[in-house]
């Protein structure tokens, strides 16, 4: 609070004059301690502040606000060192009085006084960072916009959407990426696609906001990256932001994270508003892009229902995601970044070698998309020892969409080192040498021995531990059921189908039998739902059984 009273109160040439005295990593510095200071002091609303009181009344006195009747304590030494104890270890609430007589109205008021500081130091930074980006603009644009200053500040202003802000402030936010946008045009449209794709993230998360007033901002703000990126092609494509924006959304959906699914409808209402009523852009074609972006938008939305359906169900959830980036095939960045999903919830699940499989078809694709571009001089195929299905990988199309793709052998090297390790903790020894004989002539040709040294002594580790393996035969990779579902009325066509289900390393029957009859009993109710543990005839009924042998 002292750094940021005095960033406030100080002139700007003084605060120019030290700014240009200190060296590139000093300034860099100067500003992670604004960005720290945005998350330190960041809005965590009125429930939030109730609900850290009420949790703090039920552990130090054995109340709720709601029921206020405990006498006074005697013992005050005591009172006030549990007291002590919670004001050190708060985050955010700096002056609520806590006593078993808070009220409402202290609630209201200590809410009232954290939103006020949350839009001061939000204010302060934000003046901070405009002033920042005026006196250095030449330097943020090195490089076409690509250097670590301007991801700095970029940061800096993401976080801004990335943490708890007041409506007020919010209004002030949003002029300011307007502006920002306006100002560094080719570190968003042209080179790398990071900045972009993680601006288009972040405001579409906004786009689902329950305060309206975010929700247009948020709109508005999509559409004039969309047009600005038009502009920036002399009137020909927003290709970049269309196809950012795609991959943004089916993330979202991936993580679970689009929330709100009617008022991300509404949002993408008010930007097809916005792309007809704009006069400039009538003649061209850009009111008809965005139709058919926000039209894709839709499509890949129908996807959230059935998310939210097998959120539980992990076996249903990736299966789901399987067919979607199977569906998306020919598109490079979009089957990446449902792999990619997929590999976070296997892990989440602590299937790894299904995780390292989903590394490995990454890195296949972007082989492939190398090879074409003839800076690779293998593709998929390469591949092909690991899995016969990577030929899936052979699929994408040469059309616009592989345009804006920004791939490269520094990208390929860290997927490879990616899989390595995902293959590693999967125990899956033998097909480390694989994907070695694929990193080796890149480190070679670049006589980097340090690396290729580190590679090698991977190799001697997984080839020892598969002489340990095979001397103490001791490796359970999971253990497998084969498991039937009966019922026409709940399960329709996949009535009398038979699944492998894979669990984890010594996982026993009663163990699976628990799960599947808790995850069928939340969604179709425990009477309903019978486990049959041995391979006789099933008799068909009313309700619907799996048999798990």
């Amino acid at each position: 609070m002292c750094y940021l009273y005095i960033v406030k109160m100080i002139s700007e040439d003084t605060l120019l004059s030290y700014w240009n005295k200190v060296s590139p990593q000093e300034l860099i510095n100067i500003l992670i301690l604004l960005e720290v200071c945005l998350f330190h002091f960041r809005y965590m609303g009125k429930r939030n502040i109730a609900r850290i009181h009420d949790a703090w009344l039920s552990k130090h006195f054995g109340i709720d606000r709601k029921s206020q009747t405990m006498p006074a304590l005697r013992n005050r030494s005591g009172v006030m060192q549990a007291r002590l104890q919670h004001l050190s270890s708060l985050e955010s609430s700096f002056t609520l009085n806590h006593s078993s007589a808070t009220t409402e109205a202290d609630i209201f008021h200590q809410a009232l006084l954290e939103g006020n500081t949350a839009t001061e130091v939000s204010l302060t930074v934000l003046d901070t960072i405009s002033f920042f980006t005026q006196c250095f603009k030449n330097q943020l644009l090195n490089n076409d916009g690509h250097n670590p200053l301007m991801k700095k500040v970029f940061d800096i202003h993401l976080a801004f959407l990335k943490n708890g802000q007041s409506e007020v402030s919010l209004k002030h936010v949003f002029a300011s990426l307007r502006a920002f946008i306006s100002k560094f045009p080719s570190a968003f449209f042209k080179g790398r696609v990071n900045m972009c794709a993680a601006f288009c993230y972040e405001v579409l998360k906004c786009c689902t906001s329950k305060i309206s007033s975010t929700r247009n901002e948020a709109s508005a703000l999509l559409y004039l990256l969309m047009r600005n990126n038009f502009e920036y092609t002399k009137r020909k494509t927003f290709l970049r932001t269309h196809l950012q924006i795609i991959i943004a959304v089916s993330q979202l959906i991936a993580d679970v994270a689009l929330s709100g699914g009617s008022r991300f409808q509404e949002s993408l209402f008010i930007i097809n508003n916005f792309a007809n009523s704009d006069r400039p852009m009538k003649a061209t074609a850009f009111p008809t892009e965005v139709k058919d972006l926000t039209k894709r938008i839709r499509t890949v939305l129908m996807a959230t229902a059935q998310m939210k359906e097998h959120e539980k169900d992990p076996e249903m959830l990736i299966d789901l995601q399987f067919s979607l980036a199977k569906s998306y095939a020919s598109t490079p960045e979009l089957r990446k970044t449902w792999l990619d999903s997929m590999a976070k919830i296997h892990i989440k699940n602590g299937d790894f070698s299904e995780a390292a499989m989903c590394y490995v078809h990454v890195a296949a694709l972007v082989a492939e998309f190398l090879h074409r571009k003839k800076l690779f001089p293998n593709g998929c195929s390469a591949f092909k020892k690991i899995t016969p299905n990577i030929d899936e990988e052979g699929a994408m199309k040469e059309d616009a969409g592989m345009m804006d793709v920004h791939y490269s052998e520094e990208v390929l090297l860290e997927l490879l080192e990616q899989c390595v390790d995902g293959l590693w903790k999967a125990e899956r020894y033998e097909v480390i040498s694989e994907i070695s004989k694929l990193i080796i002539p890149i480190y070679e040709k670049r006589r980097e021995f340090e690396k290729l040294t580190q590679v090698y002594r991977t190799l001697h580790g997984a080839y020892t531990k598969i002489l340990e393996v095979m001397h103490t035969k001791k490796r359970l990779l999971g253990t497998f059921f084969r498991v039937a579902f009966y019922g026409q009325s709940f399960f329709e066509e996949e009535d009398g189908k038979e699944y492998i289900y894979k669990e984890p390393k010594l996982t026993g029957l009663s163990e699976i039998s628990l799960r599947l009859v808790k995850l069928y009993g939340e969604k179709f109710g425990t009477e309903n739902v019978k486990i049959i543990q041995d391979s006789d005839k099933v008799t068909y009924t009313l309700h619907f059984e799996i048999v798990i042998y």
